[in-house]
């Protein structure tokens, strides 16, 4: 399993959603405005906490199926919303 830090701007965000379909690891909260859920916390509290921020960035542990379906996600913003860093040295990988 590997770590990725992923940014999601909510100020960029337009909610169109195609991320959303590609991995379990983001949802549209109420505002459309793509959420990235972490696992083991609750979803509600993470969708309620995310509406008060202007970028949210959490850093996931992923296997490589779960990688590849965070760039995919990360492609599918028509908006470039998301952003993906390697955590340990800050390199932006994505866009």
């Amino acid at each position: 399993m590997g770590k990725l830090k992923v940014v999601v701007d909510r100020i960029i965000c337009e909610g169109i959603g195609p991320c959303a379909e590609e991995t379990k690891y983001i949802e549209l909260d109420r505002k459309h405005k793509a959420v990235i859920l972490e696992p083991g916390k609750d979803k509600e509290k993470v969708m309620e906490e995310a509406q008060k921020l202007k970028r949210q960035e959490v850093i996931l542990d992923l296997t490589p199926e779960e990688e590849e379906e965070i760039f995919r996600a990360a492609e599918a913003c028509p908006v470039k919303a998301i952003f993906i860093y390697d955590p340990d040295t800050g390199e932006q990988l994505y866009p």
